[in-house]
């Protein structure tokens, strides 16, 4: 289900109870699918970089300051900016040297990072690592989480995407380790009830859905899945029947009541010529 990876989650508990040291902070891309799989990176299609010009985009990453950081300036002098392009406005910077927040860039030209105040902190000297980041620390609670502060754009698309439904983040350019991946459109899992009927009607209290909006069905965190006499709630569903706490799926017809979590999706095409970008809010994480 969407959220952290099995290989993220299993780290992160190791992290906690002590058997594995806490790991480098590592680069991070983002991916873009077409089909979602399962949280072991296994059944996901990824956009097709062949003759597409699609690659991941690296939304995360460290860079060694050659200056150093003060709260009376919004300038810091870092290596020349050709060495990371992928640093954009909006990102956030955290100086992981001295465990403090800076701030939020404006512009990178040549040497010279222009954040969108003076610092928020001090550094601890001249060669300080920062960690850029599209994402912004986590606040809150029950959940804590975040959401992308920093627009993102894809290389203009020199044949079709396809159609947008999911997206992840990994820790290579290639291949690499799944992170976390969720579904387009950052919508929340509703609990749900199905009743037996022709087509079964779902029952989600003031669910905010129309006609025609796509939404997934889980029963991973409980629920038990109604039984079928035609289709079925796997996949991508489209909605139907709306009134204010119910609808449902045109031809899905259910012979016993079941029940588990349901979530809206945004589906996006990229088709040829199209520049996809990704406005700020767009990529939202959250842990209870």
């Amino acid at each position: 289900m969407t959220g952290l990876s099995d290989f993220y989650a299993k780290n992160l508990l190791n992290v906690a109870t002590g058997q594995t040291a806490f790991p480098a902070l590592p680069s991070v891309f983002l991916a873009l699918f077409t089909a979602v799989g399962t949280d072991a990176n296994t059944g996901f299609t990824e956009v097709s970089t062949s003759g597409t010009a699609y690659a991941r985009i690296q939304v995360a990453g460290v860079a060694t300051a050659a200056g150093t950081i003060s709260t009376a300036s919004a300038t810091i002098t870092m290596p020349n900016v050709s060495g990371f392009p992928w640093v954009v406005a909006g990102m956030s910077v955290y100086d992981t040297t001295n465990n403090k927040t800076i701030g939020t860039v404006l512009t990178w030209v040549g040497t010279t990072l222009t954040l969108t105040s003076n610092a928020a902190n001090n550094g601890s000297g001249g060669t300080d690592v920062l960690s850029f980041s599209i994402w912004p620390q986590a606040s809150g609670s029950a959940p804590s989480s975040l959401t992308n502060g920093a627009a993102i754009s894809f290389a203009q698309a020199t044949a079709n995407f396809g159609t947008v439904v999911a997206w992840g983040v990994y820790d290579a350019v290639t291949s690499g380790n799944l992170l976390w991946w969720d579904y387009m459109g950052a919508f929340s899992w509703l609990p749900a009830t199905v009743s037996s009927a022709s087509p079964g009607v779902i029952t989600s209290h003031a669910h905010g859905y129309s006609n025609g909006d796509s939404f997934v069905f889980s029963t991973e965190y409980g629920g038990v899945a109604p039984t079928f006499s035609a289709g079925n709630y796997n996949g991508l569903l489209t909605v139907a029947g709306v009134t204010t706490d119910t609808f449902n799926v045109t031809g899905v017809n259910t012979s016993a009541t079941g029940g588990g979590l349901v979530r809206k999706v945004i589906q996006q095409s990229i088709p040829n010529g199209v520049t996809a970008t990704f406005a700020a809010s767009t990529f939202a994480l959250s842990m209870a």
